[in-house]
């Protein structure tokens, strides 16, 4: 992908677009290996950064310990760039599937509301926030 397309990729998605990403994989999408922040974790965001994903888990509610690999801080350009590598038509971080999700959403978008996340469903959400994390597909 060239750096002209990829910009106009980027530049596409708006703030609104890559809040409904996240929110998305928060209610479903990465809960099988992201865990919600504590207020500690949410108070180390760094400047810069606008979202905290803390990868562990928690079995507190089974009597268990509450577990963290690693607390994420992540940038809308992190998720922009995630959504710009899964659009590629020769990317290789999933399958046809998610890949067609994602298509869909670009190819629905408008000018005013940039792409269209009701095509984004929780499986594709949590792919674009571990290659926005992680630049590969971990999870899943």
């Amino acid at each position: 992908m060239t750096a002209v397309l990829t910009d106009r990729i980027t530049e596409t998605l708006t703030d609104e677009n890559v809040q409904d990403i996240i929110d998305t994989a928060s209610e479903g999408g990465i809960t099988y290996w992201a865990i919600e922040p504590t207020a500690e974790e949410f108070a180390g965001l760094p400047g810069g950064k606008t979202y905290t994903i803390v990868e562990g888990e928690d079995a507190r509610w089974l009597g268990g310990d509450r577990e963290v690999e690693e607390v994420h801080y992540v940038s809308r350009d992190q998720v922009r760039w995630a959504y710009a590598r899964l659009l590629d038509l020769e990317q290789t971080y999933v399958n046809r599937e998610y890949h067609g999700y994602i298509v869909q959403s670009w190819i629905d978008r408008t000018d005013r509301d940039g792409i269209d996340t009701c095509m984004i469903d929780a499986g594709a959400a949590d792919v674009l926030v571990q290659v926005a994390i992680f630049n590969e597909v971990r999870y899943g």
